[in-house]
């Protein structure tokens, strides 16, 4: 499957977009441009592409706003959607191109890509497609081969205890899930650096935080445990937290693999840029526990 990365901006002035378009003809698009082979910062390739059409955006890192897929034949495009808050300069169309303003009213009416028509409607909450039918359009991009699952006609889901622990039980149990997402160390240095940092903050993270929610008997601690690397993730979440759930989730039995798909999904549904800031906390941890995947050596 080919796989190409692009990007694009969102440039609005007096409340119309900035499109171009070949002199004359074809479709319109947003200033943007392809990641050159080699590349691999995103934000600078789009800092460059802007100052080519005459743009200075200065806080393009915070700018970016999500990643899209575009079907392609023979593969998909990967869209890294920026939407300046601010931005600088006089619009200069490279050799070629021609710069048009539109309001949003008027996208419907131009000629341009479907899909990314439909891309920018949703950040500005004007699609209308059905979400079931987007998920599955995106499945069908992503798996060209994706098969609805069926189950047998004599399937029936397990039940499961849907009691949190009492109220008595919730410190012990918040200490335990401290004690199993360290590998099994005291978690008192915990309890007692908690008390000394955050003293208001600590009995509600392990006795609720820890001892009700995470203990709740519906999801196992190890598939909590990829939710949070997940969130942590997709948040940005700072070097240090992010780290410590990584270890938690190896610890709670989830493998190297499954800790890889996780961030996989970050990039599908919080974008690129935030799982490649995770991914190298990640080989960090890997490192250090001397996890070696194939064709890799530390």
């Amino acid at each position: 499957m080919s796989h190409e990365i692009h990007m694009a901006a969102i440039i609005t002035r007096d409340g119309k977009l900035l499109m171009l378009r070949s002199a004359g003809a074809g479709q319109w698009e947003m200033p943007g441009g392809v990641l050159a082979p080699g590349e691999d910062d995103i934000d600078e390739a789009m800092d460059a592409v802007l100052a080519q059409h005459g743009l200075r955006a200065p806080a393009i890192e915070e700018d970016f706003l999500q990643t899209v897929y575009l079907p392609r034949a023979g593969g998909q495009a990967v869209l890294n959607l920026y939407a300046p808050t601010e931005w600088t300069g006089d619009v200069r169309a490279p050799e070629g191109r021609e710069p048009g303003w539109f309001a949003l009213s008027e996208l419907e009416t131009i000629e341009m890509d479907g899909a990314v028509r439909h891309a920018l409607l949703q950040t500005f909450g004007l699609g209308d497609e059905d979400e079931d039918e987007l998920l599955l359009t995106l499945a069908a991009a992503m798996e060209p081969e994706f098969d609805e699952p069926s189950l047998p006609p004599d399937f029936a889901f397990e039940a499961r205890p849907a009691a949190a622990p009492p109220a008595g039980d919730r410190r012990a149990a918040g200490m335990d899930v401290l004690r199993t997402l360290s590998g099994g160390a005291d978690p008192d240095a915990s309890i007692e650096r908690l008390q000394r940092t955050s003293p208001e903050l600590a009995a509600d993270i392990v006795d609720f935080a820890l001892g009700e929610v995470w203990s709740h008997p519906a999801l196992d601690r190890r598939t909590r445990s990829l939710e949070v690397v997940a969130m942590l993730a997709a948040m940005g979440g700072k070097h240090g937290p992010l780290r410590s759930h990584i270890n938690g989730a190896l610890n709670h039995g989830a493998s190297p693999e499954q800790v890889i798909q996780t961030l996989r999904m970050v990039a599908v549904y919080a974008g690129f840029p935030a799982a490649l800031d995770a991914w190298a906390i990640m080989e960090e941890v890997f490192a250090a526990r001397e996890i070696v995947r194939p064709g890799q050596a530390l």
